[in-house]
C-alpha cells in the first residue's frame, strides 16, 4: 500500500532583502530557498543537509508556520479535521470519530500560508513541534518535571493526569533521575531531552528538529538520534531533521535532501545523500607546528563543587591540573556535562574554584 501524503511542498522560493540597495533605488534582494518540490509521507523521518548557510533552517521554519510567509509557492498539509472542535489527526483517519468530541473526521488539504486558511494553520500549528537550533528553549530555574508541566498546561491537558503523564515524558527520555533537578544545572545532552520531552507533550502529528544535535559530543548526540526515532515510531509521528553532519541522516532517517545554495539537487537514501554530500571534502591542508610561548595558565589540582539541599553534592570539576602556553591554542574535550563549560568558566574567572589553585 501506497504512503499516505502529509505534506506536499510545491514550486517554493524564499526571498530575503539584501544588505545595501539597488541602484534603482529598490531594494536587493538575495533568494534562500529556490523552487523546493519535495513530498513527505505519513510517519516518514525525512533528513535534510547542506552546508551552514543553504536555508535548511529557512525551510524549516516554514514547514512549522514561523516567520513570515513565502515569496512564492505552496506547503499543503494533508489532513482530517473535526469540523466541531478542531482537532487534527492524520488524513488516514478521515471518517473515524474524532478522539476529543466523537464527531466525525474529515479529510481536508490546507494551504498552509494562505492568509484565507489562518484558522486551519492555527489548528495544524498545535499538532506540530519545533525543537530550535542551539537552544534549549527551557525554563532555566524550574524543575525538569516543571518544564514538562508547563508544555502539558499548553496544551490543556487534564491537570489531575498531568503529574502522571510528565513523569512518562521523562521515562521515554531517560531523564527519571533528574526529575527535580533545577534545568540550568543539567548538561547539554540532558538538556536537549527535556526539550524533546516538551515538544512530544504537545502530541504531535510531525516534528522540526533543527540541528538537534549540532552542539553534542557523539555519545550524547547517538541517544538523542535514538530517542527521535524511537518516538517517531511509538506515536507514529513524522519528522524533518536538518543537519550538516553526516551521521544524523544514517542513524535517524528513512530519506534524505541534499540541500546546496537554496536548491534540492539530489533526493535518496541516507547513505546515498551523505555519499554525495561529502564526495568534494578532502582534508588537504597542510599543518605546520608553532613554536609556544612560557606558560601564562596553571591549574593545580582544581575542584568545583555545586551544592544543593535537594540534589545533594555535584563534583563538576574534580583534580583537574593543566597548564596553557602563551600563544597555544588549548583544547577541551568531553562528553555533555564531562565539565567542559564549569572548567572554562574558572579559566574566565566567572566560578572560583573549591578547591585547587588557578
Amino acid at each position: 500500500m501506497a504512503a499516505t501524503p502529509f505534506i506536499t511542498i510545491k514550486d517554493l522560493c524564499m526571498d530575503f532583502p539584501e544588505s545595501g540597495v539597488a541602484t534603482d533605488g529598490n531594494q536587493s534582494m538575495i533568494r534562500v530557498l529556490d523552487n523546493i518540490n519535495l513530498e513527505i509521507s505519513e510517519g516518514e523521518i525525512v533528513g535534510v543537509i547542506g552546508r551552514s548557510g543553504c536555508g535548511k533552517t529557512v525551510l524549516i521554519h516554514l514547514i512549522r508556520g514561523i516567520d513570515n510567509a513565502p515569496t512564492s509557492g505552496q506547503i499543503i498539509y494533508h489532513v482530517s479535521r473535526c469540523a466541531k472542535c478542531g482537532k487534527i489527526e492524520f488524513q488516514s483517519k478521515a471518517g473515524t470519530p474524532c478522539p476529543v468530541c466523537g464527531d466525525v473526521l474529515e479529510a481536508v488539504d490546507v494551504d498552509f500560508w494562505n492568509p484565507e486558511n489562518e484558522k486551519l494553520k492555527t489548528d495544524i500549528m498545535k499538532r506540530t513541534a519545533l525543537m530550535f537550533q542551539r537552544t534549549f528553549a527551557l525554563y532555566g530555574d524550574d524543575r525538569v518535571i516543571e518544564n514538562v508541566l508547563r508544555a502539558l498546561d499548553d496544551i490543556k491537558y487534564p491537570s489531575e493526569k498531568a503529574i502522571d503523564r510528565a513523569a512518562d515524558l521523562l521515562e521515554e527520555v531517560r531523564l527519571t533521575h533528574r526529575m527535580t533537578h533545577v534545568a540550568r544545572d543539567l548538561s547539554g545532552g540532558e538538556k536537549q531531552r527535556v526539550v524533546l520531552a516538551r515538544q512530544l507533550a504537545r502530541e504531535p502529528l510531525f516534528l522540526c528538529a533543527d540541528e538537534p544535535t549540532g552542539t553534542l559530543d557523539p555519545k550524547t548526540a547517538n541517544i538523542v538520534h535514538d530517542l527521535l526515532k524511537q518516538a517517531a515510531h511509538r506515536e507514529g509521528m513524522g519528522m524533518i531533521i536538518t543537519s550538516h553532519f553526516s551521521q544524523v541522516l544514517e542513524e535517524a532517517c528513512d530519506r534524505a535532501v541534499l540541500l546546496d545554495d537554496g536548491k534540492i539537487t539530489k533526493v535518496g537514501t541516507p547513505e546515498e545523500i551523505v555519499a554525495e554530500f561529502m564526495k568534494d571534502y578532502h582534508d588537504d591542508g597542510e599543518y605546520v607546528a608553532l613554536d609556544v610561548g612560557q606558560p601564562i595558565i596553571k591549574a593545580d589540582h582544581l575542584l568545583k563543587k555545586f551544592v544543593a539541599v535537594d540534589r545533594g553534592v555535584i563534583n563538576a570539576v574534580n583534580d583537574v591540573s593543566f597548564e596553557i602556553n602563551e600563544r597555544e591554542i588549548f583544547g577541551i574535550i568531553g562528553v555533555s556535562g564531562g565539565g567542559k563549560t564549569t572548567l572554562s568558566k574558572m579559566i574566565a574567572g566567572i566560578y572560583e574554584p573549591t578547591k585547587g589553585s588557578l
